[in-house]
């Protein structure tokens, strides 16, 4: 009689568990875009220095500052005044007047990078599966490109703050866009492939460097970038890649979506759940995708940048990758860096391992 009781009970939980799980994959699935709302009052503007009002404008750490039809960087410092904070900038390309109102981006760099001068940044196009995707181009002399993936929901713009740094290098570089970004080919089901898919188009436009003049690569990954990379890495393997640079990587999403599931008070559980559904509704294997359980795969020299104040994705990940795999990683752990911003809090630090870590490829 009990188990006649228990069996709806049974059943009941089950579904209720599938569809809390089916609900989380969605969250991680489906595609969406946000753009941060214009709530900077750029207060006073005067002898390379400008006040501001709003949130987070005391963060003394490399900022881009944005407005309608212009773009300053705010440079590291930050000090109480009358009516705001007061901050350094530079133009980049644009001054700001007063009374505008802008918005704070980590990216410190436009989309439009045509109006800064010295780099020569050309758009250009690639084939990938679901059609051509553009990409920004800067030339350089040497025959090793340094192609360029930023992460989910972001833009090209979140890599071009180390487009100055490889051009004063030599190297060529290629920022390039995916399926999903804004204006580029949108897969039919609408859902992020999380490294699986995109991998892809990383594939087309290795390619695309191979077929103008790139003898070999080098890769660069910011967060889910760091799991397209990966997965190409996986499925293509290293030919003509000389060595990967990661900056705030996604090399789990086991440990990511744990994190997530935590600051939304869900029981860790919910990410087997996830995971199964993410497998059932779009063939996506995230333990494949796991860099981490699966880090004696590793077989190119890796410079692995990542902060300890990451919020999004838990430093813990690249902690044990760089445990497992330091006959091949150099790891660069930014004390208090948040996600992807390691180059703003730390850019000395960060430039310096750049150069280093290239130098080292020969």
């Amino acid at each position: 009689m009990l188990a006649v009781t228990l069996i709806p009970l049974i059943v009941l939980l089950v579904a209720a568990a599938a569809g809390i799980g089916w609900y989380y994959s969605n969250e991680i699935l489906t595609v969406t875009h946000t753009e941060d709302p214009f709530d900077v009052d750029i207060v006073d503007v005067r002898d390379g220095v400008v006040v501001l009002a709003g949130e987070n404008v005391n963060h003394p750490q490399i900022t881009g500052l944005e407005w309608e039809g212009g773009y300053a960087r705010l440079l590291g410092g930050a000090e109480a005044t009358t009516g705001g904070v007061l901050r350094e900038f530079e133009p980049f390309p644009d001054t700001p007047e007063p009374g505008t109102t802008g918005r704070l981006d980590f990216y410190a760099a436009p989309d439009d990078l045509a109006g800064l001068s010295g780099l020569g940044a050309q758009d250009v196009t690639f084939e990938a599966p679901l059609g051509a995707l553009a990409a920004t181009y800067v030339p350089g002399d040497h025959d090793r490109w340094v192609i360029l993936v930023h992460g989910r929901g972001a833009s090209r713009a979140e890599t071009y703050r180390l487009l100055p740094q490889i051009a004063g290098l030599g190297h060529p570089s290629l920022a390039i866009s995916y399926r999903n970004d804004v204006g580029a080919p949108q897969d039919p089901d609408g859902w992020w492939g999380l490294g699986w898919t995109e991998s892809d188009d990383l594939e087309a436009a290795v390619d695309y460097a191979l077929a103008n003049g790139a003898e070999d690569v080098v890769l660069v990954g910011y967060s889910m970038g760091g799991a397209i990379v990966g997965n190409y890495l996986r499925t293509d393997g290293d030919e003509h890649v000389a060595g990967v640079i990661y900056d705030s990587p996604l090399l789990s999403w086991t440990d990511t979506i744990n994190v997530e599931a935590a600051d939304r008070g869900l029981p860790s559980v919910l990410t087997s759940l996830a995971s199964a559904a993410i497998r059932v509704r779009a063939g996506i294997d995230l333990g494949e995708l796991d860099q981490v359980e699966n880090a004696d795969r590793l077989t190119v020299p890796t410079l692995l940048i990542h902060g300890s104040g990451d919020e999004t994705v838990p430093v813990t990940s690249s902690d044990e990758f760089a445990q497992a795999r330091p006959d091949l990683v150099t790891y660069l752990r930014l004390d208090g860096a948040a996600h992807v911003q390691g180059w703003n809090s730390h850019r000395s630090l960060y430039e310096e391992a750049v150069d280093t870590f290239l130098a080292s490829l020969g």
